[in-house]
């Protein structure tokens, strides 16, 4: 059976060949096999976002800053979806949040 990074390297292939629905089924089945494999939330959300879809791009972005606590780039993520549907307050929460992890790990 192939690994967790295996089966999202295929689907992001999947993705990139124009199958995007097959890609994204399968990443969501992913998730639900694997729910601490952090980059299928990762890869959902920049769908997600593609696709229009804003609130679904967030619960994916907010998913992967739960996973992955230390990485400022997921917040600087979630705080650009933040600020494409017009909510300062979160977008400057979830930036706050990157500047504090870089501060921190500079350390």
């Amino acid at each position: 059976m192939a690994t967790p990074l295996e089966q999202y390297d295929s689907f992001i292939e999947l993705y990139h060949n124009g199958k995007i629905e097959e890609a994204i089924t399968g990443l969501q089945k992913l998730t639900e096999s694997e729910p601490e494999f952090a980059l299928t939330y990762n890869a959902l959300g920049a769908f997600a976002k593609k696709q229009g879809n804003l609130g679904e791009a967030i619960k994916y972005a907010k998913e992967y800053c739960k996973l992955t606590p230390a990485d400022s780039f997921g917040y600087t993520i979630l705080s650009a979806y933040y600020i494409e549907i017009g909510d300062r307050q979160e977008a400057e929460n979830a930036i706050s949040q990157s500047v504090a992890i870089r501060i921190k790990y500079q350390q």
